[in-house]
């Protein structure tokens, strides 16, 4: 080892040099720079601990939407109205922030909003404000989207819209990406209904529609009761017993509009053989299928051959769907 300057030469490697004996070297233990500090002149209360801290709805929504977490306030806002089910304050506050946003990027960003259109379009629903609620949903059809969730919530609202044939038409392309739902097969059955019951469609139509409601209707209930991962849990089973009893009631409802007689009691909601007994009366032959698909309009029809073709010979995937689709159309 040889020394140079004050610098130890060891094996190659400097090593500083430093006096043990001095404060002044540069490694000093931690604990002599240590300083005492009054933890207690902290003035700091955190943010979750203030109800509500992000709510500044009294603001300029312009101004607010343009700070650096503006949009996540307002977020955060319009949920928490939404919750505490003031629709009303909800709906205002959507409609601003909307056109403050577009206000500032055109119609280039809107899709960064998306979820503020939504609870916008659903507070409005709650307080059954239509105007609102086409305006919402005019804007939610320009964010796009190719999802299942988008389709589900166009159909809601077209619903709510009382247009049916595109609500039907959201309902089957959400389907063509999730096969087995109740829930939608059942709000087919209900559209169909509906349908049936305006003066959009040719009076010798209602009928056929309330039998393809009642398919529907029973389609959905063949999806609920051949799910062999139903839960057995007390919260579950209460589910899948109301939304047997809905759906047989809804069924009951279109066989009795069809003077098909039928036992109403609810202990038939979940008797499998009474829902068969039930589809083959009603849905039984073909002439009212042909007869209704001559009849209807160029945009329904296609939405009617879908239907009838995934009812024709129960749940199918593939290429199978395909060929049954065109044999449905071919009628």
């Amino acid at each position: 080892m040889t020394e140079l300057n004050g610098v130890d030469d060891i094996h190659g490697f400097f090593q500083f040099a430093s006096d043990s004996d001095s404060d002044d070297g540069l490694f000093v233990a931690a604990r002599d720079r240590k300083k005492d500090f009054d933890v207690t002149q902290i003035i700091y209360t955190p943010q979750i601990d203030q109800d509500a801290w992000f709510d500044r709805s009294n603001a300029s929504v312009a101004e607010w939407a343009a700070e650096h977490n503006g949009l996540d306030e307002i977020t955060y806002t319009v949920q928490r109205l939404y919750f505490k089910r003031e629709y009303t304050r909800a709906v205002d506050l959507c409609k601003q922030m909307v056109k403050a946003y577009v206000a500032r990027y055109e119609n280039a960003r809107v899709a960064s909003i998306r979820e503020i259109i939504d609870i916008g379009a659903r507070s409005a629903i709650h307080v059954e404000d239509l105007e609102s609620t086409r305006y919402f949903y005019e804007w939610y059809e320009q964010c796009g989207g190719m999802n299942p969730g988008y389709n589900s919530f166009r159909a809601h609202v077209l619903a709510k819209l009382s247009r049916w044939e595109e609500a039907l038409e959201q309902h089957i392309m959400y389907l063509e990406q999730r096969h087995q739902d109740a829930e939608v097969w059942e709000n087919i059955g209900l559209a169909l209904v509906s349908l049936s019951q305006t003066h959009e469609v040719d009076t010798k139509l209602h009928e056929p529609l309330l039998r393809l409601a009642v398919g529907s209707y029973c389609r959905a209930f063949s999806i609920i009761h051949g799910c062999k991962n139903w839960k057995q849990t007390d919260a579950a089973v209460r589910r899948k017993r109301i939304q047997t009893t809905r759906l047989w009631q809804n069924a009951v409802c279109a066989a009795q509009y069809l003077s098909i007689p039928v036992d109403s009691s609810n202990k038939n909601a979940e008797d499998e053989p009474t829902w068969q007994k039930l589809q083959a009366e009603v849905t039984g032959g073909q002439s009212w299928l042909t007869d209704m698909l001559n009849m209807c309009s160029t945009s329904l029809h296609k939405s009617l051959v879908w239907i009838a073709s995934q009812l024709a010979d129960g749940p199918s995937e593939g290429n199978d769907a395909d060929e049954e689709e065109k044999n449905v159309a071919e009628l």
